[in-house]
């Protein structure tokens, strides 16, 4: 009997260091996701078949595509890589980006391009669409843009003038 518990208990012990983690099936408002569940909502790794028959496979948390994936368009086209709160980045080119968006709420996808801006607006991106074959800001992007020019063209000007000086005794 002691060697038999003395076989089991190691077997026992390498057991209990494994997180065991088990697949199933939920359906979300945007499709079926077949893959790791917590407390009720996908969380870890799967597939989200979408209803319009595209395809998402990787990391979700919480019900949120978040992590490294790989989304598949109905139409074939693939977007891999790093997935935040449901947005992809993929760069074009240093001053061009598209931004793919996926949302398991509803059956959502949307695609879209952002430029990054100019003079003081040269750290944000803005809205952008696709023009024969260059990117061209949309007229809301071009609104925001100058804005964003405006405001901080508007904080340097102003910005806070020396300290006084003191007072000479």
């Amino acid at each position: 009997m002691k060697k038999l518990i003395l076989l089991f208990l190691p077997i026992f012990f390498i057991f209990s260091l494994i997180n065991f983690s088990f697949s199933e099936t939920l359906e979300l408002p945007a499709g079926i996701w077949e893959g790791d569940v917590k407390k009720g909502k996908a969380h870890g790794v799967g597939v989200l078949t979408f209803k319009d028959g595209s395809l998402y496979e990787g990391k979700i948390s919480k019900n949120k595509i978040h992590g490294t994936g790989k989304y598949i368009t109905k139409d074939g086209e693939e977007y891999e890589g790093k997935w935040r709160y449901g947005k992809y980045i993929n760069k074009i080119d240093k001053k061009t980006r598209k931004i793919i968006k996926l949302n398991t709420k509803e059956d959502y996808f949307s695609a879209g391009y952002e430029i990054k801006g100019k003079g003081s607006a040269s750290r944000k991106w803005f809205e952008a669409e696709e023009k024969s074959g260059s990117y061209v800001l949309t007229a809301s992007g071009e609104r925001k843009m100058e804005d964003a020019i405006r405001k901080g063209s508007a904080s340097e000007s102003s910005g806070g003038g020396g300290g006084g000086g003191g007072s000479g005794c």
